[in-house]
């Protein structure tokens, strides 16, 4: 998982480097503070005079000011060249990632679960980083520069230390390992939570009219006691087990140290013609009290890194989860797209579908798959209507068209190249898509600006143009203010009818080559409907069309009707043609809703 982490940040590894260079100048910086009180004895001892005194603490004054200054370029180097920047670079990578993904996973993805790994697995990774910049590679110099005066000085104190360290190191590591299953099953918990959350404020008006809030707090409240009980068995393994561990460890190796240096300090006091003392020489040397200073305040230091060492990995280890989840998905393979070829389109283009077959699995069933064999053309220009029950891939239909999804079997050409050849972002810029009324997603803005989101230099003269023609300018004009009026989450100020003329408006003001009329009408009144049917006379000359629509009395001036059943073209000619036929699944629905 680090490696791909690393990898992901490539844009920022010369800044990790260069942070590194700053930490090593900032640590050596501290073993002068450390040996500060070893040189003020040394002084005492040596009786020095004022002038010497005076200069000491000049030159202390000038390497407090230099270091303070070095400590400010350290801290501002994490904050405005990697805090920062890594934020925004993370988020904006991961949803570009999403915004890659093609429309199926989506379909297999909850919206909620995504959105919570996003902000979690970026939040846990800055705080990894941070962990690393602030204390990890900090610590890790401080050792490594603490351990080398150490040996010098006291060899045996030197190696008793890294004997620490390594027992530290197994620890930890044994510790957050044992944790891992807790943790990931509190994240499982963490991820029901989010979606029940999420659902529920969605929801919250549907929850209130079924009196169910009291039931989807109780799930809450279920999901919530998991994550605790997982959250103190983790906690108890790390103060009662392993923290016990660490400090036996720790306790034990200070008071060796201590007994090392009484002899060091003691050895030349003793008898040295002794011949054990002679042994002991070799492997203790001599030490003296100012050096004992020195060296005690570099062996707590390093004591005290142990500590942080064993913090950071916890943190390391906590944050970890989520961080894998995150990268999880920033590793799921990227779409991809055959198509790298395009033609220059001028005017409507003819589309021709010939023998498709799909299915959402990805395997093709003639009895059990969405589309079976479907073949028929829309000359240039020309308007042909697709009708049927529902279920019967009427929608799928348009999500091949728009190479949203892929087929398995077939093919279509559009503008006389094949789909698979056409690249698909080239390929939808000739579609205008008016989809179903649950389908069409209004922005939380102005209802301007959503009208203007599939071109967002339009004019305002131009948007009111669109709004008229989908039959919505009047409405907006009741409004207090006007084309800048909010419309909330999900557009929740507006009717489905409202939704939906917006919709259209957007697909207007497009002004593609093809539209694609997706149930565009089914959440408007009859009134507003005949105006918009009016109005689509106008707004359909000269562009190749696509209607699907429930209501068949919206479709009669078709150039052509397809209608499907259970993935299949069972019957296709004019509306006139097709009345013809009084058994036929045509007729009998426009007599079923004649009647109606």
């Amino acid at each position: 998982m680090y490696r791909q982490l690393w990898q992901l940040l490539t844009p920022f590894h010369k800044t990790f480097y260069s942070l590194i260079f700053k930490a090593v100048i900032y640590e050596s910086g501290q073993l002068v503070t450390n040996y500060t009180i070893s040189l003020i004895i040394r002084f005492y001892e040596a009786q020095v005079g004022y002038i010497a005194w005076g200069i000491g603490i000049l030159a202390l004054l000038i390497y407090n000011e230099m270091y303070m200054r070095l400590d400010n370029s350290f801290d501002w180097h994490i904050v405005s060249k990697q805090s920062h920047p890594l934020y925004s670079f993370i988020k904006q990578t991961a949803i570009r990632k999403l915004m890659r993904m093609n429309v199926t996973w989506h379909h297999h993805h909850n919206s909620g679960t995504l959105v919570g790994k996003i902000s979690d697995g970026v939040w846990k990774t800055l705080e990894i980083v941070d962990v690393f910049s602030w204390e990890l590679i900090p610590s890790t110099v401080q050792a490594f520069l603490s351990i080398i005066p150490m040996l010098y000085f006291s060899p045996i104190t030197g190696v008793m230390s890294l004997v620490a360290m390594v027992a530290f190191i197994i620890i930890t590591i044994k510790g957050e390992q044992e944790k891992i299953p807790i943790r990931e099953t509190r994240h499982k918990f963490y991820d029901h939570e989010w979606r029940e959350s999420v659902q529920a404020v969605q929801a919250h008006e549907t929850a209130l009219l079924f009196g169910q809030i009291p039931q989807i707090m109780d799930r809450l409240s279920g999901y919530h006691q998991s994550i605790v009980k997982h959250a103190n068995e983790e906690g108890w393994l790390a103060v009662y087990k392993y923290n016990r561990a660490r400090i036996r460890v720790l306790s034990t190796i200070r008071v060796v140290i201590y007994i090392i240096w009484i002899a060091q300090l003691l050895l030349p006091t003793i008898d040295q013609s002794n011949t054990f003392v002679q042994i002991l020489k070799n492997f203790l040397p001599p030490m003296d009290v100012p050096s004992l200073i020195f060296i005690s305040v570099l062996t707590e230091r390093l004591f005290g890194s142990y500590w942080r060492f064993a913090r950071i990995a916890d943190r390391v280890y906590r944050n970890s989860e989520a961080v894998k989840r995150f990268m999880g998905l920033m590793l799921e393979p990227d779409p991809v797209d055959t198509g790298t070829e395009s033609v220059e389109v001028k005017s409507a283009p003819e589309i021709v579908v010939k023998n498709v077959c799909f299915d959402y699995g990805g395997d093709y069933d003639e009895e059990k798959s969405a589309l079976h064999d479907v073949s028929f053309t829309i000359p240039s220009s020309k308007t042909v209507a697709v009708v049927g029950p529902s279920g019967s891939g009427k929608t799928t239909l348009v999500k091949l068209l728009t190479k949203l999804i892929d087929f398995q079997h077939g093919d279509i050409d559009i503008a006389g190249l094949s789909i698979k050849k056409w690249a698909g972002e080239k390929l939808r810029r000739l579609f205008s898509v008016v989809p179903q009324g649950d389908s069409i997603f209004i922005f939380d803005t102005t209802i301007g600006e959503n009208i203007a989101f599939a071109k967002t230099d339009a004019t305002i003269d131009e948007i009111k143009n669109a709004a008229t023609l989908a039959g919505i300018h009047e409405f907006i004009l009741t409004l207090k203010d006007g084309y800048d009026t909010m419309v909330g989450e999900r557009g929740v100020s507006l009717s489905g009818g409202q939704k939906q003329r917006i919709g259209l408006a957007r697909a207007i003001l497009a002004d593609s080559k093809i539209l694609i009329l997706d149930e565009a009408t089914s959440a408007v009144d009859s009134l507003t409907e005949r105006e918009i049917q009016e109005n689509l006379k106008y707004i359909m000359t000269g562009k190749t069309c696509l209607i699907i629509a429930h209501r068949l009395s919206t479709i009669k001036q078709a150039d052509w009707i397809i209608v499907m059943e259970a993935g299949r073209v069972v019957e296709e000619g004019t509306h006139k043609a097709l009345m013809h036929f009084p058994f036929g699944l045509y007729h009998r629905m426009v007599e079923l809703q004649s009647f109606a």
